[in-house]
């Protein structure tokens, strides 16, 4: 059996407000990563060429996101009643990780341009209030390399409209694959804030 290691820190990720998207592979079958020793995430610097790039390594930024929602997925189960030994049902899996939340009041050409990113093969990076980012690592406990968290079915609805007491919006969903979180982890920057510093540089 595993070792269980409970004398760990508790672990928490804050409200998700924004979300850095990347392909998840620059090109081929060659993977988008930061590779600690050279170009550490927690760094300003690291990020810089990645959001001037304009390849397959390229990073782009969200608007702020609001009613961030991620209900793990649930299990995946056969048989029950006289299918199984006793009616108990056997355990197969677990189902994908539905992610929705809705952008407030943004003007459509920007909705139009993340619209395209429902073409792509894509990861992201969560960015919580704290400034926080989540991301995942080839070995949680000892990282050298850090990857963005592959998700499927991205979709940007159209406008939804406000009304007298409400807000125009549009709603952001995707799903995380089974399994998504094991390899997990949660940085703190250290000379800069992912909320409002992760933007493409001015040309």
């Amino acid at each position: 059996m595993t070792d269980i290691d409970a004398s760990l820190c508790p672990e928490g990720l804050g409200q998700i407000q924004k979300v850095v998207f990347q392909r998840i592979y620059s090109s081929g079958a060659t993977k988008n990563s930061f590779v600690k020793a050279t170009a550490d995430p927690k760094l300003k610097a690291s990020w810089t060429p990645k959001l001037a790039a304009n390849d397959g390594t390229k990073v782009v930024q969200s608007p702020y996101l609001a009613e961030p929602a991620g209900e793990a997925g649930a299990v995946r189960t056969y048989g029950g009643g006289n299918a199984t030994p006793g009616g108990i049902p056997i355990n197969i899996g677990r189902e994908a990780t539905p992610f929705t939340a809705r952008i407030l009041r943004q003007a459509q050409s920007v909705i139009e341009q993340m619209k395209s990113l429902e073409c792509e093969t894509v990861g992201v990076y969560l960015i919580d209030e704290n400034g926080r980012i989540a991301m995942l690592a080839d070995d949680p406990a000892t990282p050298t390399k850090y990857y963005p968290i592959p998700v499927s079915s991205l979709f940007i609805s159209d406008k939804t409209l406000g009304g007298l007491e409400g807000v125009d919006n549009n709603m952001i969903s995707w799903s995380f694959y089974p399994n998504w979180s094991d390899n997990l982890v949660i940085i703190q920057p250290t000379d800069f804030n992912a909320l409002t510093d992760l933007v493409t540089p001015a040309s």
